[in-house]
């Protein structure tokens, strides 16, 4: 069940989104635990390969959205805030991750791993999503996030939407 707590959450991540550097998509994710945010950021290239400069490897080689990933020299949102979690130490262990998109099959997996126990995501990728289910099968809830627009935050009445 979505509550107004996610519903802000999911407006700070609407904010974000148009800030990815991704020449193809924008992203963006933050992770909460115990009512705090952990980490946040945005689809990414990596730093030492700037997509700015050298060119979208999908779009030279006129790759589909979903398709071969692992040539991608970016970086999802959700791989930066693991790699950041990573770097510091922190465990995500019954964290919940909201995303503006489903999370991809890698990070799916990666969320699976991490501990993290909840997604809540605003749009599906219905052409990427995997036969098997990674976080259901592994006990991860996830449930799809409303239209973060101001007009429908003003009509809740209620703690949940």
């Amino acid at each position: 069940m979505i509550t107004k707590k996610d519903y802000k959450y999911l407006q700070i991540i609407d904010k974000m989104e148009p800030r990815a550097k991704c020449l193809r998509a924008n992203i963006a994710a933050l992770v909460v635990k115990n009512g705090r945010i952990l980490f946040k950021h945005t689809n990414d290239w990596h730093r030492q390969y700037p997509c700015s400069k050298i060119g979208c490897i999908r779009d030279i080689k006129h790759i589909k959205s979903g398709e071969r990933r692992e040539i991608c020299y970016g970086m999802c949102a959700e791989q930066w805030i693991i790699a950041k979690a990573c770097k510091k130490g922190v465990s995500l262990r019954g964290a919940t991750l909201y995303c503006t998109k489903h999370p991809c099959r890698i990070c799916s997996s990666l969320i699976a791993e991490s501990g993290i126990k909840r997604v809540v995501y605003q749009e599906g990728y219905p052409e990427v999503l995997p036969h098997f289910d990674i976080l259901r099968d592994s006990g991860v809830k996830v449930e799809k996030g409303p239209n973060t627009n101001l007009k429908s935050y003003r009509r809740l009445k209620s703690d949940t939407i």
